[in-house]
């Protein structure tokens, strides 16, 4: 039942090209690994500073580790949009902050649609022309604003690991059909996120995934520490996995948190979304579950027998037979995983 990822394959084949740049193979693990704890210490040491892109470090950590890594979730996140028919009508995208391009290199695997890239720095642009070749982008600019805006009921404005740089949306964001806007898991990022999923509803957008709901979301409202983020599961290569021996940290699932929106409402669906992990606790376990405003959790009392874990972030729908009692669905069978 996990949901097990993997970058596109064709990327490993470009990340070896563009390594051989600074003569280095997937196979050196050591030097790999040390290349991206140099680029975690400088964010840790200076989290407010801008990439340092011309830093030849920084390349190789972001080619090696972050690109596979950002590049998973993000397959895990367009499957999710594929499934609601996210995507369907849309013909261009921008790609705000883009930095090496991760999102618009995944979508584009799937997806055809003429992508608009905005980035200051001048070095992504570089390795994605040089090592990318699959890669067919409209344009790259430094700024954007709504003057440069084509046909904006087929565009997607496209926001990946840049919206924590932003107190809002920039206007031009607003007109667009289309919102793909994904943070990282953290509380801060996380919450943010959510407290603009609620404006966006307010302007009449649509919530199409993760959530299957239109109403205010349960963990924002209900809730002043939790957060809706979503986790994967990595199946590393080999070449990564010896390269993350070198690291203290270790991705065998990847987690995000993200928002998919847009003018035009999706079709109903009747599901409910596993948005926490399995709480074991005296006499039952629980698994906070989301379907409207109300914080709710499935429960399995130990007395019926009945055992289930499932994978947050996957769908369910719920019996018709469940006992309310306060906040827990208890259930009486084993629940159907969609």
């Amino acid at each position: 039942m996990q949901r097990l990822y993997t970058y596109p394959a064709s990327f490993e084949e470009s990340i070896s090209r563009a390594l051989s740049k600074h003569q280095l193979t997937l196979k050196d693990s050591k030097a790999l690994a040390k290349c991206v704890m140099a680029l975690s210490d400088y964010f840790i040491h200076r989290p407010e500073s801008p990439t340092p892109w011309n830093e030849s470090w920084a390349q190789v950590a972001y080619l090696c580790y972050y690109l596979p890594l950002n590049s998973t979730r993000l397959r895990a996140l367009i499957d999710e949009g594929d499934k609601r028919g996210f995507f369907d009508g849309l013909d261009r995208v921008i790609d705000f902050g883009a930095g090496l391009a991760t999102a618009s290199l995944t979508l584009s695997e799937k997806h055809p649609l003429k992508f608009h890239l905005v980035e200051r720095a001048a070095e992504p642009q570089q390795l994605i022309e040089n090592f990318f070749p699959q890669f067919k982008c409209e344009e790259w600019v430094r700024t954007f604003s709504s003057g440069r805006l084509k046909d904006p009921k087929k565009t997607l404005a496209l926001f990946s690991y840049s919206l924590t740089e932003l107190a809002d949306l920039p206007d031009w964001a607003y007109e667009c059909e289309a919102l793909m806007l994904v943070e990282p898991s953290t509380q801060q990022d996380g919450r943010k996120l959510l407290g603009l999923r609620q404006k966006l509803l307010d302007k009449g957008y649509y919530a199409w995934a993760p959530c299957t709901h239109q109403l205010a979301c349960p963990l924002l409202m209900n809730s002043k520490t939790d957060w809706c983020h979503d986790r994967v599961h990595f199946q590393a290569p080999e070449w990564f996995l010896k390269m993350e021996e070198q690291l203290p940290m270790k991705n065998r699932t990847l987690t995000m948190s993200y928002v998919l929106m847009r003018k035009t409402p999706p079709q109903p669906i009747q599901a409910a979304r596993m948005v926490g992990d399995l709480l074991k606790e005296k006499g039952k376990d629980r698994q906070l579950v989301c379907r409207g405003p109300q914080r709710e959790f499935l429960a399995w009392m130990h007395k019926t027998g009945i055992s289930q874990e499932i994978p947050r972030g996957v769908l369910v729908e719920l019996p018709n037979d469940m006992q309310v009692v306060s906040n827990e669905l208890r259930l009486k069978s084993e629940i159907k995983v969609l």
